[in-house]
């Protein structure tokens, strides 16, 4: 998954100057939240104590130390928003109440999506399952992606059942692949996945298509983007 910085951890950002794309800002909504690009002037107290959460730190294996308002912008702007995203999860009314981390491999147009909702208040699987397919959609649907990743640790309970009952297909499971950030522990790894082809075969016999909406899509991209599926329209 994703390195998360380490409370002190000085970032290399020259990385940035290297990337030829123009960034891709991502804004996409659904029934209950949105998936907004993390801006590093939006970086709060609230955002900034979710990595300190014994919950999140355990998902995501990291020493659950708070990081300061100055450095958790620095790895906010590290990222490219073309290779590497950091979307935040926010609700309808614009409260950030999550993340999404987001890794792409253009070349062999496979992604990687890893997921937290920080606010205890908005733990819910609707609100992980809607993020998700928000992300989804974005990436199979507006970046050209096969192939989508999922890798939680197997103890992350939340982000295992979240994609069992997304109906993503397990591909393997990785034992003694991670050491716990805390403890030294090895920790198993799953590792979920989707491709284009699937995704597009839940498209053509969904009971109903998702909300999807944001700036630049016009009214009917989904339903023409699952009638080119091949979904037959009621």
């Amino acid at each position: 998954m994703p390195k998360m910085p380490q409370a002190g951890q000085r970032l290399n950002l020259s990385s940035i100057n290297a990337v030829a794309h123009k960034p891709i800002v991502v804004e996409r909504s659904g029934e209950y939240c949105r998936i907004r690009t993390l801006r590093p002037d939006e970086v709060n107290k609230r955002i900034e104590g979710w990595l300190a959460d014994p919950a999140v730190a355990a998902g995501l294996n990291m020493p659950g130390t708070m990081l300061s308002t100055e450095a958790f912008r620095a790895y906010v702007a590290s990222f490219d928003n073309v290779r590497r995203m950091l979307l935040a999860i926010r609700t309808k009314s614009d409260e950030p109440i999550g993340l999404i981390m987001a890794e792409i491999d253009q070349r062999h147009r496979v992604g990687s999506l890893h997921l937290i909702v920080g606010d205890i208040a908005h733990r819910r699987l609707q609100i992980s399952f809607e993020a998700v397919t928000l992300a989804i959609w974005h990436m199979f649907s507006e970046r050209g992606l096969q192939k989508l990743m999922f890798e939680p640790l197997s103890r992350n309970q939340a982000a295992v059942t979240a994609c069992r009952l997304g109906m993503l297909r397990q591909e393997g499971e990785l034992r003694s692949h991670r050491l716990d950030a805390k403890t030294g522990e090895r920790l198993d790894q799953l590792i979920f996945a989707l491709t284009i082809d699937e995704f597009k075969s839940r498209v053509r016999v969904a009971a109903k298509l998702p909300i999807f909406e944001g700036p630049g899509l016009a009214k009917e991209f989904v339903r023409e983007t699952a009638r080119s599926f091949g979904r037959k329209q009621n």
